[in-house]
């Protein structure tokens, strides 16, 4: 097939379920192009990642709601249709309601056949971004997000679903969209990559990481939802019983300031951005990798990678982290007590068994034959 997969926005670090599927089927022997705002860090417009060409144009950071629909359905619009014309797709993938509006706008989509990855609901991120929004500022703003999504995955013959609380949540949110249309392609992880390899001392000296003590990892962008405050304020009542325990934090955001202030005494350590290629060695330095996600977890993908490479993850009951890790691997609960008495127990508990073998089924080479069918299904039924 020749597939245009229209991204919202790409940087080094997001994205990576994305892009590894792009490659993944571009290795398959597919032709694979990507379109995609990015900043500064973001591939070259012209220019190819692992075989995909990348088709890119400035991201509208600074607009205004308003403002960024214009651009952004713009941008694709005229985008995909001197591509379409180029190339001759047949078939476009979307990742996202606003990036699809502009293909959608366009009359050479109407002989494209269509397809979409849900892997979190545009308007509920909105939503639990935004908690003390005033009650119109919700109603629209939510309103015309969810307009916009069903109309995107209305417009689609197959609908990617990355979990099968993701699954719940569509079927919520836009009930009337056929379950037949609807493919379960779970998050994946390249096991050849994301492997065991050295002694947790020798990754540690590689990273500039403290050599000894128990080592608790989490990657995350620095949002509120995230959880990582909750994380923070866990590790008082977590040194009382284990005083030999370290936090590092891997990833960027917003929120990075107030963190570092949040854990001025305690001992924690902000890695900022994590280049993709220092993850695995990351993963094998710590002892726990933890996921204290507050609220939405579409999958948790970092969580087994950490998995793949032996280092056992933990999470909290949120959104997909409990069929991803299992009920042995989840916290009792996202506050700093919950999180901090789980650790605690996982610490005081005899090693678990391997993790590596509990992510087999997230494998790549397992999922994108799923994803490549789901995909072919779309071009099955036409546009």
């Amino acid at each position: 097939m020749k597939l245009l997969h229209v991204h919202d926005f790409i940087a080094p670090g997001n994205s990576r379920y994305g892009l590894d599927l792009d490659r993944r089927l571009a290795a398959r022997g597919h032709e694979v192009h990507l379109l995609a705002g990015v900043g500064e860090m973001g591939p070259e417009d012209g220019g190819a990642l692992e075989g995909v060409p990348c088709h890119t144009y400035p991201y509208g950071f600074g607009l205004s709601p308003f403002e960024m629909y214009r651009y952004a359905v713009g941008r694709n619009r005229e985008r995909f249709e001197r591509l379409q014309r180029e190339n001759g797709f047949d078939l476009v993938l979307f990742n996202q309601p606003l990036c699809a509006a502009g293909v959608l706008d366009s009359p050479l989509s109407r002989k494209v056949a269509r397809a979409y990855s849900f892997i979190s609901s545009w308007p509920e991120e909105w939503r639990i971004a935004n908690p003390d929004a005033g009650f119109f500022r919700r109603f629209v703003h939510v309103r015309a997000r969810v307009r916009l999504e069903r109309r995107a995955l209305k417009a689609c013959r197959s609908v990617l679903v990355v979990s099968r609380f993701m699954l719940g949540r569509l079927k919520a949110l836009h009930p009337r969209i056929p379950d037949g249309r609807l493919h379960l392609v779970p998050g994946a992880v390249d096991l050849d990559r994301f492997r065991p390899g050295g002694s947790k001392a020798e990754n540690r000296r590689r990273l500039g990481l403290v050599e000894t003590g128990t080592l608790l990892l989490t990657v995350r962008r620095l949002v509120p939802r995230m959880g990582i405050e909750s994380l923070i304020d866990a590790l008082p009542p977590l040194l009382r019983r284990h005083p030999d325990v370290s936090l590092v934090v891997g990833g960027d955001g917003p929120l990075r300031p107030a963190l570092e202030k949040r854990a001025a005494d305690l001992p924690v350590r902000f890695l900022g951005y994590v280049q993709d290629e220092q993850l695995p060695a990351l993963y094998r330095a710590a002892d726990v990798f933890v996921l204290p996600t507050r609220a939405l977890e579409g999958f948790g993908l970092v969580a087994i990678e950490a998995m793949a490479c032996g280092t056992p993850a933990l999470g909290t009951p949120v959104g997909a982290i409990p069929e991803v890790l299992g009920a042995d691997l989840l916290l009792p609960g996202t506050e700093p007590e919950a999180i901090a008495e789980g650790i605690a127990r996982f610490l005081d508990a005899p090693p678990p068994a391997d993790m590596r073998e509990r992510v087999a089924k997230y494998d790549w080479k397992e999922v994108e034959a799923v994803a490549e069918r789901a995909l072919a299904a779309a071009l099955e039924k036409g546009p």
